[in-house]
């Protein structure tokens, strides 16, 4: 597994060899691949929840929600969340509620998501889909059928739920913080149409990775990543790489 990053607007996402998971609004024709819809197919997400996972399911939930991310009743709201996460429930439907204004403000978070009836159907039905590492999974998470919510959502946990190589060529919408964990690891093939679409602290990290293909960037884009492969600026090598780069 290796990380690469696609930047600018005519970016092709190659997938890669063995299993991935794609998630974007149309998928690409594989043979023999798994496709998920979430018209048909339902997974759970507390399914063999340990404190890690926890961790991850309760921070996915508030970066979704529009509260912010700082104030102190977030931050009671996520701590409430992820002790509900670990008590044990079957599904994200069954949390207890809790006491106090934290585990109140934890059961709205988690009430908003389920008031989808798309997101209630898929995370709260029986699970008729299985993740296996060594498939290809082709996600059609589509944007203007489902709404940015539920596909936010859905993305999010669906990349937490995988545990081999993500391809998001859309990253710029589902890209988070969290994610420099799968940039860690080894297993993010990503998209972006300009890196001002990701967080300062995200795109960092992005532009850590060494394999970078630039796709029609924009010039801003184009200096960056010439930067980057330390090219000196006003250099016949520096105006080629951003000559190439812009397409």
């Amino acid at each position: 597994m290796l990380n690469k990053l696609y930047i600018g607007f005519d970016k092709d996402i190659k997938p890669p060899k063995g299993g991935f998971l794609f998630i974007d609004d149309e998928v690409p024709d594989i043979p023999r691949a798994r496709i998920f819809d979430p018209a048909k197919h339902s997974f759970n997400p507390l399914k063999n929840i340990d404190y890690k996972k926890a961790r991850e399911v309760a921070d996915i939930l508030y970066t979704v929600s529009p509260q912010g991310e700082n104030t102190l009743t977030v931050r009671n709201g996520k701590r409430s969340l992820l002790a509900m996460l670990l008590e044990g429930k079957e599904r994200l439907d069954k949390l207890g509620a809790g006491s106090g204004a934290g585990a109140v403000e934890a059961a709205e978070t988690v009430n908003d998501v389920l008031a989808s009836p798309v997101l209630r159907r898929v995370l709260c039905n029986p699970t008729n889909f299985s993740f296996n590492p060594r498939s290809v999974i082709l996600a059609r998470v589509n944007r203007a059928e489902l709404g940015d919510f539920d596909a936010l959502v859905l993305g999010l946990l669906l990349m937490a739920q995988y545990k081999g190589t993500v391809c998001v060529p859309d990253f710029g919408f589902y890209g988070r913080d969290l994610h420099a964990s799968l940039i860690r690891q080894n297993r993010l093939i990503a998209g972006v149409y300009t890196l001002a679409e990701l967080s300062p602290k995200l795109r960092q990290n992005v532009l850590l990775i060494r394999d970078k293909v630039p796709c029609g960037t924009t010039f801003e884009d184009a200096v960056i990543l010439a930067r980057y492969k330390k090219l000196e600026q006003s250099t016949v090598g520096f105006n080629d790489f951003v000559k190439e780069a812009l397409g």
